[in-house]
């Protein structure tokens, strides 16, 4: 049975937010609201192409969780079903990493393992 919620304002409302505040993140009033809210990089895995997307996270050392509200009614998580590379921009700062899904029930985690922090682009 479907929830009840509009799964079809997800799309216009990310898409929204994305626009604004990937570029709020990535100035220097970023760092301050990148406590919270990550900016996520990556390809897609069956489009190739290059994804921007934000979100909230928590971080424990050198691991970064993002749980997926939503899930069910979200794709891009699916990237990560399979280890892949991700680029995260936290609190101001711009890290690699390897990303892969973790499901416990119906609650989805992409769970990302910085391995360091570029000058360069997105791996």
């Amino acid at each position: 049975m479907r929830s009840p919620t509009n799964t079809h304002a997800f799309p216009l409302t990310n898409l929204f937010a994305n626009r604004f505040l990937v570029p709020v993140l990535n100035s220097p009033v970023g760092a301050r609201l990148g406590r919270r809210l990550a900016v996520l990089e990556y390809q897609g895995r069956r489009t190739g192409k290059h994804r921007q997307l934000v979100t909230q996270y928590t971080k424990d050392g050198q691991t970064v969780s993002i749980e997926v509200g939503m899930a069910e009614s979200k794709t891009w998580w699916r990237n990560f079903r399979t280890t892949q590379p991700l680029r995260l921009r936290l609190a101001g700062h711009d890290y690699n990493a390897i990303a892969h899904v973790l499901r416990e029930g119906r609650v989805v985690h992409v769970i990302a393992d910085i391995i360091d922090s570029p000058a360069g682009t997105v791996p």
